[in-house]
């Protein structure tokens, strides 16, 4: 055969395979594929009606193609079918075709919950199956969608963890003989630290028994657990596997028993998950940063790479936004089952969002571990909503007597904090850095050490100091006016800097002063602390406002020293009337600081922190 008849061949063959309705018009054919749609759909609806699906579900996806999806009638029944197909997240989709055209089509709604509850997805069975029972439907349909949003919300609380899934997600190397050795690696560290434990008990023995009420609700806690009360009045809770350690504050400041059994029942959610475990596997596998700890001159870099390298969950208790919200949900599921009202966590949510800034010192470890939001209380109240009608309690006799009896203690002391070694009192304070300066030799002092740095200081005996996210708190005891006063004491270690000068950090200050309402920033200053180190100093008014919206106004000092190796950054403010009141003590605290060691240092020499 000639190439010209070759070619002549194949353009024939291309001209035999065209349709036959290469002529007809867009109108024409699409009357054209309705009808084969039509037919298609009525193929389908012949199988289905003889129970065989898998050949309706060819005819129902021809149908489809032919319409374009757009036939109601068509994509029910399509979806009807892949439900007996046991194939809910194709049954889904097309349900959610029809629900988003007409949110009000009960028929989509009803097709939705029953994907899910296939789909073992509880949670948003019970929402649709809400959704159903208020979608205006004759009585006999309004009954039984009642009855089967009565059945998905039991299925919801006897299978949440199904939902919630809290031993996958994301990556756990963590076995749980390992988590278990971190669990009592923080339990030795809490012993070392100095806590006191509180030894009454009545209240003991009820958290303990409190704790065994939840922790039998608790699926995959582990049995080999222990509980300790901590003498704190830091206002906190939290687990690791193996143990609880519950805050005297928490007992103090909750309001009722499902307040306390939400908090902690979230706090067992932790660990239920294995939140501590997938936090470590993250960090374990940032291989280069524990390799920058350890190769760094910091002795504070190089403690953190040895702990990250050893798995000690230390500092790893402060979860992701993700893993609070599970722990809430998984924590609103162990109160409930425990037969407690599962708006308790709620209702602590509420409490710290209703309470002045100043009232929520004592909150702080817990609001940086758990921060605090109204959302996260909207989210809560919402969830409960998904759960089973039943008879819960917010309170009982024994929650009432161990709250009488805490009352009868002597108060508990402040943190503190894990970085901080028992403090001792001394009678004799030191003298003044600067004659010019009114320090108040009469108060009484306390000296402290910074584990891991070259860092000691004195404090005003009757003030008590804690760890916050932001470094060390010095304040008054809870309770007294010098309550209201605070000083911070933060360090920043040089290397992670990048060079910045003692001024480029006062900068960063003053920009950060400036942002505040109502700002009046003073012209920072420079002078030389007594021991000969550069110091840099701003003062500041602002206003602060209340929950409520009610306006304080605010004096603030910042004041920065250039050690070696660290920026020391000290801020004393309160409110206006009690400003130069407790001066002296902010004073104190900054001429009492002592670099001890080091090249280029002045050891036990003190710093100075002056001015009004």
């Amino acid at each position: 055969m000639t190439a010209r008849r070759i070619a002549s061949g194949l353009v024939l063959a291309s001209l035999l395979a065209l349709p036959a309705f290469a002529g007809e018009t867009k109108e024409a054919k699409r009357q054209r594929e309705a009808a084969e749609g039509a037919a298609a759909f009525q193929r389908a609806m012949t199988f289905y009606d003889q129970g065989a699906y898998a050949e309706a579900e060819k005819e129902f996806r021809t149908a489809e193609k032919k319409t374009d999806n757009q036939n109601v009638e068509y994509v029910m029944a399509a979806a009807q079918n892949y439900l007996k197909l046991h194939k809910p997240d194709d049954a889904l989709k097309r349900y959610e075709k029809i629900y988003k055209k007409d949110p009000t089509n009960a028929r989509a709604l009803r097709g939705m919950a029953e994907s899910y509850e296939e789909m073992q997805d509880y949670r948003d069975a019970v929402r649709m199956w809400q959704r159903y029972a208020k979608a205006g439907l004759p009585p006999a349909d309004k009954k039984e969608g009642e009855k089967r949003l009565a059945a998905a919300r039991q299925l919801f609380a006897e299978r949440y963890e199904i939902a919630e899934n809290p031993g996958g997600g994301a990556e756990n190397l963590a076995t749980p003989e390992l988590e278990l050795a971190w669990g009592l690696g923080v339990a030795k560290e809490i012993a070392s630290s100095g806590m006191p434990e509180l030894k009454d008990e009545v209240v003991t023995s009820y958290v303990k028994g409190l704790c065994k009420a939840l922790v039998g609700k608790a699926k995959n806690f582990p049995t080999n657990y222990q509980v300790f009360v901590l003498d704190s009045a830091t206002v906190n809770a939290f687990t690791t596997p193996g143990f609880i350690f519950v805050f005297r504050g928490i007992l103090e400041e909750t309001d009722d028993e499902a307040q306390l059994a939400g908090v902690l029942a979230h706090e067992i959610g932790h660990s239920v998950a294995h939140h501590v475990g997938k936090s470590q596997t993250r960090a374990a596998k940032d291989a280069a940063q524990v390799e920058k700890f350890k190769a760094s001159n910091s002795k504070l870099s190089r403690m953190l790479g040895k702990l990250m390298e050893s798995g000690n969950p230390v500092g790893q208790l402060a979860f992701s936004r993700e893993n609070e919200a599970q722990a809430d949900r998984l924590g609103v599921h162990i109160a409930f089952d425990a037969g407690y009202d599962p708006r308790g966590l709620a209702g602590v949510f509420q409490k710290f969002e209703s309470m002045s800034p100043s009232s929520r010192k004592s909150w702080d470890l817990m609001a940086r571990t758990h921060p605090f939001s109204i959302d996260r209380m909207n989210a809560v109240n919402e969830y409960v909503t998904l759960l089973p009608s039943r008879t819960t309690k917010t309170t009982s006799p024994a929650y009432e007597k161990m709250k009488a009896r805490l009352k009868t203690l002597p108060p508990a002391p402040d943190a503190t904090g894990q970085l901080l070694e028992p403090a001792r009192t001394e009678s004799t304070p030191s003298a003044p850095t600067r004659p010019e300066t009114a320090t108040p030799q009469a108060i009484p002092t306390k000296s402290y050490s910074l584990n891991g740095t070259p860092f000691k200081g004195e404090m005003p005996a009757d003030w008590t100091l804690r760890n916050s996210d932001v470094g060390v708190v010095f304040e008054g005891q809870k309770g007294t006016e010098a309550y209201n006063a605070t000083v911070q004491l933060e360090l920043v270690d040089k290397e992670g800097l990048a060079g910045k000068s003692l001024n480029d950090v006062g900068d960063y200050v003053v920009a950060g002063l400036r942002e505040k309402e109502d700002a009046a920033v003073e012209q920072p200053t420079r002078h030389k602390t007594s021991d000969g180190h550069d110091a840099w100093m701003v003062k500041c008014r602002y206003t602060r406002r209340s929950t409520k919206g009610e306006a304080y106004p605010y004096r603030q000092v910042n004041v920065v020293v250039d050690y070696p190796g660290y920026y020391a950054g000290f801020t004393y403010y309160v409110v206006e009337p009690l400003f130069d009141k407790y001066f002296d003590r902010f004073e104190l605290i900054g001429q009492r600081f002592r670099y001890t060691g080091g090249e280029g240092g002045a050891k036990g020499k003190r710093a100075a922190v002056s001015g009004r």
